[in-house]
């Protein structure tokens, strides 16, 4: 799986049936394998949308093309 037009997200649901519907992504995280760390800080991102020139949400992903050239990535 990818993120390309031919193996993106509505794509994945041809090798991952599960990934049809509500349930996008073709990972798995299995809850036996998870364990709560509580010295983790909350993860946050942001941007400064007077930079942002346009922004997607395609209901699958978030992308925000920016109108300098700094690299954000």
């Amino acid at each position: 799986w990818g993120y390309d037009s031919d193996n993106g997200p509505d794509q994945w649901y041809k090798n991952y049936p599960i990934a049809k519907g509500r349930n996008q992504s073709p990972i798995e995280i299995n809850n036996k394998d998870v364990h709560y760390d509580r010295s983790l800080l909350p993860w946050f991102a942001s941007y400064d949308p007077g930079a942002a020139k346009t922004i997607l949400n395609n209901g699958k992903t978030c992308k925000v093309v920016f109108d300098d050239s700094f690299d954000r990535s």
